[in-house]
C-alpha cells in the first residue's frame, strides 16, 4: 500500500518529517486502526474478487497463521467468488514476519491484469508492501526500503501499477529525488518496482486516499493536516495535472472524508466521511456526489474505522456496506474486537436501505467483505468472529440474495470454516 522512501539530507529535515507525520498520522489511521480483527479491506469499485490466470485456474488469495510465522496461501475459486477447498501454502513473508501479535495483514488485493497479489501488513519496522509475483511464485517488498501503504490498483486489463502513500525512508538505499524526500502520492510499477511521484502540493503525510477512476483518467483524493483539523477533497487528472480543490469540510463529526468508491460508469463517487476523534471506532456516513464534487447527499450510516469497503452492484443501481449493529456500545469504540456487524445495502436511487445478513442469521460477531455476483442480485459475504492474533480466524463464506427492503432475505452457507486466516485477498 503505502511506503516511504529516501533519507533526508540532514537530522533537521528528518526531524521535521517526524513531526509532520505526528500532526497527520491521524489522517491515515482512520481506516487502520481495526485492521487485525478482521481480513481484508477492499476500497475500489472493481470487483472484489479478480482471477489470476496461473495454471489456467483462478484462486483465492489468503494470508495464514502457521506455528513460525505468515505464510501465503491460495484456494480455487467457484462460481460464487467462494474457495473450493482448503488454501494452501505458495510463499514465505520471511525476516520472522508473523512472529509477533503486533505483526498483521491489512488488506490483499489483486491487480488488474491478474499477475500480480499487493498485500499491505505492519510489522515493528511499520507498515510495508509486499507484492506476489504469481507466474514467478516470488514475494518481495516493493517499493523496497521505504514505509507506507497502498492504496489501489489502476484500472486496465493490461495494468500492474498502484497508488501507493510514501511515508517514511528506511535506510540509505530508500529513493530520493535531487532534493532529499519530498514525496507526495506514488505510481508505483508492481513488475519493476519504478516510482513516478505526483506531486499533491503538501507532504504525503497528509494524504488520507486515492483512487482511480474506472477508465484511469482521473484520481480523486483527501488530504488533512491532523487530528482537529477536518479535511479536504481533491481532484486531478492521472498525470498529476490539472488539480481542482472540491470542497473542504472543517473539523469536527464526520469531517474526514476517504474510503472512495467509484461508480462502475464513473459518474458518481461514493465516499465515508468519518469522525475527526481520537475514538478510533465510531460510525461513519456514507455520501454520493458527481465526479465534480457536487450533489451531495447522504445515504446511510456505515461501520467506521475499520475499513470496511463500499462495493458498488455491477449495474450501479446499488451499494453493499458494512453496518455496524451495535452503535451503543462504549466498548466498541474504542476495541475492534468488541465490533458487531451486518452486510447491508442502499438503493442509490431511493436511498433507502436495509440489512442482507445480519449476527442473528450467521451466528458470527462480523459480517464483512460483500462481492456482487454476476447479475447484482445476490452478494457472497463472510463471517467470522474477531480474529485471534496468535492463532488466527475461522471465517466461512455465506451466499445472500439481496431482495429488497420489504423482502425477507435467504442466506446460503457455501463452505466450513476456514482455519488459521489472517487475512483474506480481494
Amino acid at each position: 500500500m503505502r511506503h516511504l522512501k529516501g533519507v533526508p539530507k540532514s537530522r533537521q529535515r528528518f526531524f521535521m518529517l517526524l513531526t509532520l507525520l505526528a500532526l497527520a498520522g491521524f489522517a491515515a489511521l482512520f481506516a487502520r486502526q481495526g485492521m487485525m480483527a478482521r481480513g481484508a479491506v477492499r476500497q475500489n469499485n472493481q470487483p472484489s474478487h479478480r482471477q489470476a490466470q496461473v495454471d489456467g485456474g483462478s484462486y483465492l488469495y489468503y494470508t495464514l497463521k502457521q506455528s513460525t510465522d505468515f505464510v501465503l496461501a491460495r484456494a480455487a475459486k467457484g462460481s460464487n467468488e467462494q474457495p473450493l477447498g482448503v488454501p494452501q501454502a505458495v510463499a514465505q513473508f520471511g525476516n520472522g514476519f508473523g512472529q509477533l501479535e503486533s505483526d498483521a495483514v491489512f488488506s490483499m488485493q489483486l491487480s488488474s491484469d491478474g499477475g500480480y497479489l499487493a498485500i499491505d501488513g505492519t510489522s515493528d519496522h511499520g507498515e510495508m508492501v509486499w507484492v506476489y509475483n504469481i507466474q514467478q511464485n516470488k514475494l518481495t517488498l516493493t517499493p523496497a526500503n521505504v514505509m507506507g501503504n497502498f492504496l489501489h490498483w489502476l484500472p486496465g486489463t493490461a495494468s500492474h501499477a498502484f497508488l501507493y502513500r510514501p511515508m517514511l525512508p528506511l535506510g540509505p538505499d530508500a529513493p530520493m529525488d535531487s532534493n532529499g524526500w519530498n514525496p507526495g502520492l506514488w505510481i508505483v510499477d508492481a513488475a519493476t518496482g519504478a516510482i513516478t511521484n505526483i506531486d499533491i502540493n503538501m507532504p504525503s503525510a497528509f494524504l488520507v486516499d486515492a483512487a482511480p477512476s474506472p477508465d484511469g483518467s482521473r484520481i480523486v483524493y483527501s488530504t488533512s493536516a491532523g487530528l482537529g483539523l477536518g479535511s479536504d477533497t481533491w481532484m486531478m487528472n492521472s498525470d498529476g495535472s490539472h488539480i481542482s480543490h472540491l470542497f473542504n469540510i472543517p473539523g469536527g463529526a464526520r469531517s474526514i472524508v476517504g474510503m472512495f468508491a467509484w461508480s462502475p460508469d464513473g459518474s458518481t463517487i461514493a465516499y465515508e466521511r468519518l469522525s475527526d476523534s481520537p475514538t478510533p471506532f465510531l460510525p461513519a456516513g456514507l455520501w454520493l456526489m458527481n465526479s465534480g464534487g457536487m450533489q451531495q447527499r447522504y445515504l446511510a450510516d456505515v461501520d467506521g474505522g475499520h475499513g470496511f469497503a463500499l462495493s458498488w452492484s455491477p449495474e450501479g443501481s446499488r451499494i453493499a456496506f458494512v453496518a455496524r449493529t451495535n452503535v451503543a456500545s462504549r466498548s466498541a469504540d474504542f476495541s475492534a474486537q468488541s465490533l458487531q456487524s451486518a452486510i447491508a445495502v442502499v438503493d442509490i436511487s431511493s436511498g433507502r436501505s436495509w440489512m442482507v445478513a445480519t449476527s442473528m442469521q450467521t451466528t458470527m460477531q462480523i459480517n464483512d467483505n460483500p462481492t456482487w455476483i454476476a447479475g447484482g442480485n445476490s452478494l457472497t459475504f463472510t463471517a467470522y468472529n474477531p480474529f485471534n492474533l496468535v492463532l488466527g480466524g475461522t471465517p466461512h463464506y455465506w451466499s445472500a440474495q439481496v431482495g429488497t427492503q420489504t423482502t425477507r432475505t435467504s442466506l446460503i452457507p457455501l463452505t466450513p470454516k476456514l482455519f488459521h486466516v489472517i487475512a483474506i485477498g480481494s
